[in-house]
């Protein structure tokens, strides 16, 4: 499903702490096409993510991710565990689903079970994509 509403406050709340008892995994997106200094932006998403480091999984650098494909140019992809510790972090930084925008924040937050992608946001465009069963979980809680 696609969906255009931004989900804020105590529903942005309910949505991570759903999102953290479905998923195991998370991810966040910083495009390098936006970066003027490439060394100083990810020395800032160092600091935004350092109570958060043991968390850390991995660093891609990709072409393509679960709502974007850049034609030219490549992103960095930041994967996380997600738990208690990741979901307050969510939580503690945004008010919004759509709040996730460079420069303030990363971009393109995901939610993943496994390998699957339960919620993939373009928060700069917008939207995001979620998975049925989740989301008719979260409008009934």
């Amino acid at each position: 499903m696609i969906i255009t509403e931004n989900i804020k406050g105590q529903r942005y709340q309910q949505l991570i702490e759903l999102l953290a008892s479905q998923c195991n995994r998370f991810a966040f997106v910083e495009n390098r096409q936006l970066m003027a200094d490439e060394e100083l932006r990810l020395a800032i998403v160092g600091e935004l993510i350092v109570d958060i480091g043991d968390q850390f999984i991995e660093r891609k650098i990709q072409r393509k991710w679960e709502t974007t494909w850049l034609g030219e140019g490549t992103a960095y992809v930041f994967y996380f565990i997600l738990n208690d510790i990741t979901a307050q972090f969510l939580k503690d930084h945004s008010y919004s689903l759509f709040d996730w925008v460079y420069p303030k924040l990363p971009e393109d937050l995901m939610f993943y079970r496994d390998d699957q992608c339960l919620l993939a946001a373009c928060s700069h465009e917008g939207f995001f994509r979620v998975d049925e069963n989740l989301w008719n979980s979260f409008i009934l809680s």
